[in-house]
């Protein structure tokens, strides 16, 4: 049994991910919308702000003094476009707004890089097989279709897109430093995944991908699954498409 933190475990994806962990394995798992308390055997759940470094080293700090030294960390918190939306009220807003800018690096980008340091200085472990997941998204290094989201009520963002951009730097940075140290880091980039859109969305988004369908949460997991594996102790610094052929283009 694995000993896993999960940062994000409130959305869509984060909710499987810290259902399917804990099946086999102790999983913490901490969110800025969950409340501290057990849930079920092998899951503890924390609320975290990982834009706060100070709230980000005490977490991992008496995560090591209560229950030792972790296996694996997942970075998969984020600021996503719907939330940016409920904010600024307007696509339009949203483009460049320097608020919503700094919220979502902060969240994205910022809070993923507290939580590995922290996790490096209090978890890391030269003598153990230790894994980091970063979690971005297809639109990290490939640009939104604009038009697709023309007549909706949603789009994804240049602070979203650049912020996952920014994980793929820094995924490869501790890569290659902590290699040589039995702690592996790697990202995945997942598709869009099917969360109840409206079939213009459906039609206009699935036109790009091979496979001509969204994602669901299980296909996601399949690379999370894949990299936390025995066999995957060679994966060093890479950025997993799991998009039905979207970057193959």
């Amino acid at each position: 049994m694995k000993k896993i933190i999960l940062i994000g475990g409130s959305g869509i994806l984060g909710k499987y991910y810290a259902k399917k962990l804990s099946e086999n394995n102790q999983v913490h798992v901490a969110d800025i919308g969950l409340k501290k308390g057990r849930s079920g055997n092998n899951r503890y759940n924390y609320f975290l702000d990982i834009r706060k470094e100070e709230k980000i080293t005490e977490f991992f700090r008496s995560l090591k003094k209560k229950y030792g030294t972790f296996d694996i960390l997942i970075n998969n918190a984020a600021f996503t476009t719907e939330m940016a939306l409920k904010k600024a009220k307007s696509k339009k807003k949203d483009y460049f707004s320097t608020k919503i800018w700094d919220q979502t690096i902060n969240t994205n980008l910022k809070g993923p890089f507290l939580a590995c340091k922290y996790f490096i200085k209090y978890h890391h472990n030269k003598k153990i097989d230790q894994r980091v997941i970063n979690v971005g998204t297809i639109y990290g290094l490939y640009s939104p279709h604009h038009k697709i989201y023309d007549s909706q009520n949603f789009f994804s963002s240049i602070s979203y897109s650049s912020s996952k951009a920014g994980l793929v730097g820094m995924t490869r940075w501790l890569a290659t430093k902590y290699a040589k140290e039995k702690t592996s880091f790697n990202l995945i980039s997942p598709a869009g995944v099917f969360n109840n859109h409206n079939k213009k969305f459906i039609s206009d988004y699935t036109n790009m991908i091979p496979k001509k369908k969204m994602a669901s949460e299980k296909q996601i997991y399949s690379a999370i699954e894949f990299l936390i594996s025995k066999n995957a102790d060679y994966v060093i610094g890479q950025n997993i498409f799991v998009d039905g052929g979207f970057s193959a283009w």
